[in-house]
């Protein structure tokens, strides 16, 4: 029923509106993008491009992932508990659903990456041919020859080329490769989407720029720029929230401490290494006439569908706890207590597992780095190879120019 899938509905449609505020804001921040670079006035071209690369880039990073990171990392920490929720203007702040912010924050990332995917495709298709067509249209003088135009005549109707080139398919391959790597642990099958789009990419991209748009101007370049900087940086920042999505986000880390570290365990499973009883372990139970005005569970929809189910049998006396998670001191007497001591536990373990796992990655990265490098050994030799017979030749180049107040020598004229 709608009622049960009131959740996913709910987040698959703010997701769909996330997107669409995205691509709207995306046409924003380039513009801001170009207005301050123009504004800085650098000295030489290059320097140009990398400061706009920046701009546009951590634009696009605050508003492509801004609020994935919320999801995996703010929201539901800071809401408070039963009687004593944090409000902002008389609204309780966001919470993730029971089941934790690791299912939202998958939903969020698929939708996101996927619908930008398809967007993205879509418009370069439609666009690059829609302009092509308005040209033609307007073409009054293939309007009224009938013969069928020459090969330049199409080739003048075509779509410029986007005013920075390449640059717009860097960063789309640049954000997918943040899509893929910063948060892989909560969406493992990124990397398959991402293989899919770029099978997709490739002949769409071809065909656009060997079919709709003019030729671009074949200018030289001695490396990629600043995206290399960038691809490093995110690569690096990639091990970093990786290990937090599974140390933070997840409950992987609060399992492993109840599997094997608690030997009281609800249901009478003692010190059994099982999983059995964690839900009933990591709930806090609160007395509900402890609640004040402004924290009164009985104007929740939950139990005012729970009444109505009923037949209005039950009424909120019948209640008297309600369970959060939280491994806080149950509520029977009064008031919620401190943690429990098997918080600390689990969070000096969420923070140990993030220090070695950050370790334990960047010291594989550095292993292979140093295995594998980045020039391989042969072409390393024949590159120094040709620059010593370059310097040799221009050696001997300079043995042969006579000093410039002598004529020149029988030698060179011969030569000559």
């Amino acid at each position: 029923s709608l009622r049960s899938s009131a959740s996913f509905i709910t987040t698959l449609t703010a997701a769909i509106i996330q997107l669409i505020g995205i691509m709207i804001m995306n046409k924003v921040y380039e513009y801001l993008s170009i207005r301050l670079t123009d504004w800085e006035l650098h000295r030489t071209q290059t320097e140009h491009e990398d400061s706009f690369t920046f701009k546009m880039f951590m634009f696009q990073f605050v508003n492509f992932y801004g609020s994935i990171f919320y999801i995996a990392f703010f929201k539901g920490r800071l809401t408070g508990y039963p009687s004593s929720y944090n409000r902002i203007a008389s609204f309780r702040l966001d919470e993730c659903g029971a089941s934790g912010c690791l299912i939202e924050l998958t939903q969020q990332l698929a939708i996101i990456m996927v619908g930008k995917q398809i967007l993205n495709n879509t418009l370069e298709i439609v666009l690059p041919r829609l302009k092509v067509w308005l040209r033609k249209r307007d073409d009054v003088e293939v309007k009224e020859n009938s013969a069928k135009p020459m090969r330049w005549e199409d080739d003048l109707n075509l779509a410029d080329l986007p005013e920075h080139g390449l640059f717009y398919e860097y960063l789309e391959m640049v954000i997918q490769f943040g899509f893929v790597t910063l948060f892989v642990a909560a969406f493992p099958l990124a990397p398959l989407f991402a293989l899919m789009n770029n099978i997709l990419e490739v002949r769409v991209d071809s065909n656009k720029f060997v079919t709709q748009l003019r030729r671009p101007l074949a200018r030289r370049a001695e490396d990629i720029g600043i995206w290399y900087t960038v691809l490093e940086a995110v690569a690096n920042l990639s091990v970093i929230t990786n290990a937090l999505v599974i140390a933070i986000t997840s409950d992987f880390i609060p399992r492993l401490a109840y599997q094997y570290g608690v030997d009281d365990k609800p249901g009478g499973y003692g010190d059994e290494n099982t999983l059995s009883g964690f839900v009933e372990y990591s709930l806090t139970q609160a007395n509900v006439s402890h609640f004040s005005d402004d924290n009164k569970v009985i104007d929740s929809t939950f139990f005012k569908d729970l009444i109505a189910d009923s037949n209005n049998t039950l009424k909120f006396s019948d209640f008297q706890y309600c369970s959060f998670r939280g491994f806080r001191q149950h509520d029977y007497s009064g008031g919620i207590d401190n943690y429990r001591l098997f918080f600390w536990q689990q969070l000096c373990a969420r923070f140990v597992f993030v220090i070695v796992f950050e370790h334990l990655v960047f010291g594989i990265k550095a292993i292979i780095a140093w295995a594998v490098p980045d020039v391989p050994e042969d072409i390393r030799n024949e590159i120094e190879k040709q620059n010593f017979r370059a310097k040799v030749m221009l050696r001997s180049m300079d043995a042969d120019i006579p000093p410039s107040n002598a004529g020149p020598s029988q030698g060179s004229e011969a030569r000559v």
